[in-house]
């Protein structure tokens, strides 16, 4: 059947339809179009087929609904020649911006320009509101009944989709006609059309091109500071200014941290503050919050989750500030008080920013509280602002975010980033990127006993640094601050100086024959299970000596026992370190709980009850049928946690049986060692310790990791000393004594509220955290914390703003070689160390003397790491804005697309693109025949650096430019559809337990026929393909499990699931949901891109 009607099908497309016109009509001498809009890039591919005719006339219809909407504007407007012409402006500027990046188009727009110069080509535009036509004409010189002639009309513009030549987003329909009438009746149209139109001369047609990147050629400088704009142009020109409250000194390493960490709340909706303990992040964050406020209006809330002693920190900074009554404060074990509307708090919904004080609390995501505070950041504002963002902004504040492992990172981002929905550039999928240095990284710490891993657990920290961390934290060390000029210069003008962290000074101490014998023998009883006089801790290991039919109701039991059991082992080991007197209060307790596991048997009523603390009822002198009756009264029946001794492994009873013989041995043998080296050396040093050449204030802070030798320490200088100035701080009396802490240790407290009634304070890590104890400038590690962070955390109580004394003095107990050997205290503090300072950097040893504190050397010798760089850049970035205002605007103002070439025998062949959208931007490195490779800022910058006087070279010399550009947006695009696109994101993508809940998920939504269910289903299903919660997937798997596929028991289970998945939505989502807002992502543009020849 013919039709006069065409679509956009391939072979039957407008420009094929038209370009058959111009190979078949014997006289083709005239192409006149109406059209809605007009693009260059489809011009050019048509002209080509129009060949040698004479006169091309378009008719530009400005799409004048688009502009009412976007503008707000009068019609009037557009009733002056001059404003049409600068919309039409605006959508040719648009048009040279979105096109595709190739020779052939700019080919084009300058090909229209000569066309237009030689007068084949004219433009006007039609301001009319009701022109929506869009038709063409194809005609000879004179059209009468006798001659050929064509008009076209329908939905296409002249435009790549509209003629075809590319894929159209829509669908196009039109109808080609030839009959003399309607060819006649549309040509009186169109004329009548021109003549009411506002012609474009060839001058106008080239300026608006020259306000293109095809109009100005910029030099390498140009586009090196283009990028620097991009990056830093927002703190550099936000000239937001903040009233400090009297008191208050105006740092400007504070006010650029202000500045830049609210750029990065609102860019990636959450921030690191992990500035060096001691330079004020309490402060920081303070501000950052304030100024949110200002941005966001008046009834913002916020939430500050801080560890218990830090509560009246908080409260007075923000109501120093001026902001108290804008937030409310919660302890961090508390949140729970949130979610469920307790004690007056608001709904998690009201609250528009979270700031976690001491974030590193919330590393492991299978805690509770984690997910706790997930739900809370996680879940969507009531109240979009003035900011018009559904999603909560979050601060984590910490000098120490990464404790152990790369997962502290991990699980922390994730309180602020959805995993598949990563607002970092380079970085699509935060677990798949996580995932394979994990796996690295738990290899390298199996075989450390074996090897030096060090090197390479660096190489690890140094990735997640430079693709992660840099581009979410504010970290500064006290070298990086001084290292810069202007903050040298203002930290002088004020008084403020930084006292220099001395090295680690270790304290050594000699073990005389006879106990050095004693020591080796405790250590080999506790560890070595080669040897028959060894501990097997078999009270922690009841589970696993179960009959298997008793054995069965506790899920891997076995490992659960000798996990237990390998745990206790090390605490042993760890006790006898820090200090005799600790070692035997924990002999002696274990012998008594031994000896109460054998008395059950012995009575024949052995009570297992994991939920319970029965050691603890024992020790409180309750019998069993005592603690049975509590434990009924609990709810629990006795088969629950009643069993019979013949219901164990025979061997079960000798092995505690064999406990309680070596213990008995051990607890006699060290009640009769009375002497104490270690505690020895202490004495001997005390009166270092107390010098006033090296402590100007003779103040001393001690910490031990046991309370028990915190007891002993404060005993022995209180008792067998004498000293009346010794405060002993725990977390039982902590707050008590907060007044007295501040009084005699707080260098910030004016001289007449300071007190001397207190020189040494000795204190477990309770006040290693938000407590100033800086008048002091010499502590004591009495033993090594098995957290190697904490050593950190420790020398920040000294090391802090306001610090008087000229050096920071960190002596140290390292653990004893024998103990060491079966514990690796020491190794695994250095290996976690040198990991932090691969990540975030340091500016001194914390706990060793072995330990490489990294100095990454970049441009000049006065810069010392990535830090310090981009402070650099920054710097000279504020010197252009300063001393060359209209300089810095016309670079900033360089169109997108902007391109260099240069000259360079060392990077010939390789260029350097960078590509963003709203939602993010990327470099990329390409190199000739190479996949375009992502890379960050910083390398990036390395190959743009330029000089002012740099000229570029002739830019048709690089041939390799445009494949090597679009090379890059076509990864860009691949990158952006698997991160923006939630349907595409397979199952390959998500981790094992996600894979899991997704599938348990799917499967539910084929079984069952109830609509809420699925819909439920559907709803977690996106949850778990974006990664927003941790504990979700882990939940369904749970549940997953009961199943095991039978897709009967799913079916017959309908109604239990309906209530149990209805429970998970109740519980993570929010009907008016918005966290996963729809973002316009847009088309990927070029900002710059440069080519090496």
């Amino acid at each position: 059947m013919s039709t006069k009607f065409f679509n956009n099908a391939s072979g039957n497309t407008l420009f094929e339809k038209l370009k058959g016109i111009a190979n078949e009509m014997l006289s083709f001498n005239r192409f006149l179009a109406v059209v809605g809009f007009f693009r260059s890039s489809g011009y050019f591919k048509l002209r080509k087929e129009l060949g040698d005719i004479s006169d091309i006339r378009i008719l530009i219809g400005i799409n004048v609904d688009d502009i009412f909407r976007k503008n707000d504007l009068g019609w009037e407007m557009l009733e002056a020649p001059d404003k049409a012409k600068e919309l039409y402006n605006e959508q040719f500027k648009k048009d040279v911006c979105e096109a595709g990046y190739t020779k052939e188009i700019e080919d084009g727009i300058l090909q229209m320009c000569k066309d237009l110069a030689d007068g084949r080509l004219q433009l006007r535009i039609h301001s009319t509101k009701n022109l929506h036509a869009k038709f063409y004409l194809c005609l000879p010189q004179n059209h009468t009944t006798n001659s050929d002639g064509w008009v076209i009309m329908g939905s296409s513009n002249i435009s790549d989709s509209g003629l075809g030549t590319t894929a159209a987003p829509r669908y196009e329909l039109n109808v080609a006609m030839r009959d003399y009438d309607d060819v006649h009746y549309c040509h009186e149209q169109f004329e009548q059309l021109w003549e009411e139109g506002i012609p474009l001369s060839v001058d106008e047609v080239e300026r608006y091109t020259s306000q293109t990147y095809l109009g100005y050629q910029p030099t390498p400088y140009e586009i090196y500071i283009k990028v620097l704009i991009e990056t830093f142009g927002d703190q550099i020109e936000d000239d937001f200014t903040i009233q400090l409250p009297d008191g208050v000194k105006e740092l400007k390493y504070q006010k650029d941290a202000v500045t830049q960490g609210y750029q990065m709340l609102m860019q990636h909706n959450g921030l690191f503050l992990s500035d060096v303990v001691g330079l004020g992040k309490t402060m920081i964050a303070t501000m950052i919050a304030k100024r949110f406020i200002e941005a966001n209006g008046k009834n913002s809330k916020i939430l500050v989750v801080y560890p218990p002693a830090l509560e009246e920190n908080w409260k007075e900074t923000f109501k120093l500030f001026g902001i108290k009554k804008k937030a409310q404060f919660i302890t961090n074990g508390s949140l729970s008080k949130v979610l469920e509307g307790r004690d007056q708090y608001f709904d998690k919904e009201e609250f528009d920013l979270i700031i976690v004080d001491e974030a590193h609390q919330f590393r492991s995501d299978n805690s509770n509280r984690y997910d706790e505070l997930q739900k809370i950041c996680k879940s969507p504002c009531l109240n979009p602002g003035l900011l018009k963002s559904y999603r909560k902004k979050v601060m984590l504040l910490s000098a120490t975010p990464l404790n152990n492992r790369p997962e502290d990172l991990l699980n922390q981002l994730l309180l602020f980033q959805d995993a598949l929905r990563c607002t970092i550039d380079g970085i699509t999928n935060l677990k798949l990127f996580f995932t394979p240095l994990i796996q690295d990284y738990n290899k390298l710490m199996s075989e450390r006993d074996k090897r030096d891993v060090t090197n390479e657990v660096d190489r690890i920290y140094a990735q997640i640094r430079d693709k992660v961390i840099d581009k979410v934290t504010i970290r500064r060390t006290r070298t990086n601050i001084t290292n810069d000029p202007d903050y040298k210069r203002d930290l002088d003008n004020q008084g403020i100086i930084f006292p220099n962290i001395l090295p680690p000074n270790e304290l050594k101490y000699e073990l005389d024959a006879s106990l050095t014998t004693s020591f080796i023998g405790t250590l080999t009883a506790l560890t070595d299970e080669k040897t028959d006089a060894h501990i097997t801790y078999a009270r922690y290991r009841a589970v696993e000596f179960l009959k298997p039919e008793f054995r069965e109701k506790y899920k891997n039991a076995s490992v659960i026992g000798q996990s237990l059991a390998s745990i206790y082992r090390t605490h042993m080991v760890k006790r006898l370190e820090s200090s005799f007197f600790a070692f035997k209060k924990s002999l002696h307790t274990l012998l008594r709980i031994t000896e109460d596991m054998i008395g059950m048997f012995d009575e024949n009523k052995v009570i297992i009850a994991p939920e319970l603390n029965i050691k603890d009822m024992q020790f409180k002198g309750m019998d069993l049928n005592e603690i049975m009756e509590y434990i009924i009264n609990k709810g629990y029946s006795k088969e629950d946690f009643l069993y019979e001794a013949e219901d164990f492994d025979p061997k079960f009873y000798e092995m505690l049986q064999n406990d309680r013989s070596v213990l008995q041995s051990l607890c006699n043998a060290w009640d009769n060692i009375l002497e104490d080296p270690k505690l020895d050396k202490f004495a001997e040093s005390l009166e270092l310790f107390l010098d006033k050449s090296i402590n100007p204030e003779r103040k001393l802070v001690i910490f031990s990791e046991s309370v028990d030798t915190v007891n002993y320490l404060y005993d022995f200088l209180t008792k067998q000393k004498g000293r009346t100035d010794v405060l002993q701080v725990s977390a039982s009396n902590r707050s008590q004594l907060f007044g007295t802490i501040k009084a005699n240790f707080d260098a910030n407290l004016t001289k007449d509220k300071q007190e001397d009634k207190y020189s040494i304070i000795i204190t477990s890590d309770v006040l290693a955290e938000g407590v100033n104890l800086h008048r002091s400038n010499v502590i004591v590690n009495y033993d090594s914390p098995w957290n190697a962070s904490r050593l950190m955390q420790r020398i920040g109580r000294v090391n802090r703003i306001g610090s008087v004394a000229e050096n920071i003095h960190n002596f140290m107990f390292y653990p004893s070689p024998q103990g060491d050997s079966q514990i690796q205290l020491y190794k695994n503090a250095l290996i976690k160390l040198q990991g932090f300072h691969s990540a975030y950097g340091e500016d001194a040893q914390i706990y060793s003397r072995e330990e490489i504190v990294k100095e990454f050397r970049l441009f000049d010798s006065n810069v010392k790491d990535i830090v310090d760089k981009k402070i650099a850049l920054l710097r000279e970035l504020r010197n252009l804005f300063n001393n060359d205002r209209e300089w810095y605007h016309k670079i900033k103002a360089l169109p997108l697309k902007s391109r260099v070439i240069r000259n360079s025998t060392k990077n010939a062949g390789t260029s350097i693109i960078y590509v963003s959208t709203r939602i993010k931007s990327e470099f990329y490195i390409v190199k000739n025949g190479k996949t375009p490779v992502p890379t960050d800022f910083l390398s990036a910058i390395s190959f743009l650096r330029a000089k002012p006087e740099e000229q570029p070279a002739p830019f048709d010399q690089a041939e390799e430019h445009f494949a090597h550009v679009n090379a890059a947006v076509s990864v860009f695009e691949s990158d952006l559809q698997q991160q923006t696109d939630v349907n595409s994101i397979k199952a390959v993508n998500l981790d094992k337990t996600a894979q899991t809940a997704d599938a348990f998920l799917r499967k539910i939504k084929q079984i069952c026929d109830d609509a809420t269910l699925r819909s439920h289903c559907s709803i977690l299903r996106n949850y778990i393909k974006q990664g927003t919660f941790a504990k979700l997937p882990r939940t369904l798997k749970t549940i997953s499990a009961e199943y095991k596929n039978d897709r009967i028991k799913i079916k017959n289970d309908t109604y239990i699931l309906q209530h149990r998945i209805g429970e998970l939505v109740e519980e993570y989502h929010n009907s008016n949901n918005s966290s996963n807002e729809n973002e316009v992502v847009g088309t990927p543009s070029i900002i710059i891109s440069e080519t090496f020849i």
